[in-house]
């Protein structure tokens, strides 16, 4: 599975013109985009951990009350 980044807490990083934001739960990184290796360069995206993709995804499983 390729490494996933997600914006660092507190950032709004918008993907690229004209399209949605990057997802909190995390797309993989094209390292010859230079757009999307400034983001992580800059500190803008940061590496899912393993810890964070499990609080994740125990957060999206939680039934509805």
């Amino acid at each position: 599975m390729p490494n996933l980044y997600r914006p660092a807490p507190g950032r709004r990083v918008p993907m690229s013109p004209g399209n949605s934001d990057w997802p909190s739960d995390g797309l993989p990184v094209d390292f010859s985009n230079p757009y999307q290796a400034r983001l992580v360069k800059d500190g803008d995206l940061v590496p899912v951990t393993d810890d964070a993709a499990a609080a994740a995804e125990a957060t999206a499983e939680k039934p509805k009350k």
